[in-house]
């Protein structure tokens, strides 16, 4: 099974970014029950190793935290691939991500090396050229949603759908009051 660890958001949330979601037409919106923010993405995984997840997951230690959305970016290399919502810096995010991903890389898991940066994908770009981004860009740069909930995080799947990845919540762990 594909996976990765993640958070997912508030419905009202949800709904604030979605309300964001037009005017551009070389792009496949993520539809909003997609929304997440990667922690930490596992790839394939047979049950052994999601058992394994579970067990460390579950022990994480941390308390509840907020985090914040603002503005927006673009990932792509040589031209935009992935549209996405910035989740500022946030100690505690931060801190969930590497105790997540350094347990995991002490039992054997071979995870990506790239540096973590917290976001929520909105949208996909097809291989045309979109011809308003840096308009749309512009508009949306001062997006801000402030004090987001964190209360959990779950281990979510993923399948392929006509419309891009269908993700679901596998297994949920609730973070701790200390």
């Amino acid at each position: 099974m594909r996976t990765f660890l993640g958070l997912s958001l508030p419905n009202e949330v949800r709904e604030r970014i979605q309300g964001i979601c037009y005017g551009l037409e070389e792009i496949r919106w993520v539809l909003p029950e997609n929304f997440h923010t990667t922690l930490v993405f596992l790839g394939e995984l047979d049950r052994e190793q999601i058992e394994t997840v579970s067990e460390i997951s579950s022990q994480i230690g941390q308390s509840p935290f907020s985090i914040e959305v603002l503005g927006l970016g673009i990932f792509g290399h040589k031209s935009p691939e992935i549209l996405y919502v910035s989740v500022s810096f946030s100690e505690a995010l931060f801190r969930l991500q590497k105790s997540l991903d350094s347990s995991l890389r002490r039992v054997g898991f071979s995870l990506e090396k790239r540096d973590y940066k917290p976001h929520i994908t909105i949208g996909r770009f097809k291989r045309d050229r979109e011809k308003r981004l840096e308009m749309y860009l512009k508009e949306f740069d001062q997006f801000h949603i402030p004090n987001i909930e964190i209360r959990e995080f779950h281990l979510f799947s993923s399948r392929s759908g006509s419309n891009g990845p269908i993700y679901s919540v596998e297994e949920t762990y609730p973070l701790q009051l200390d």
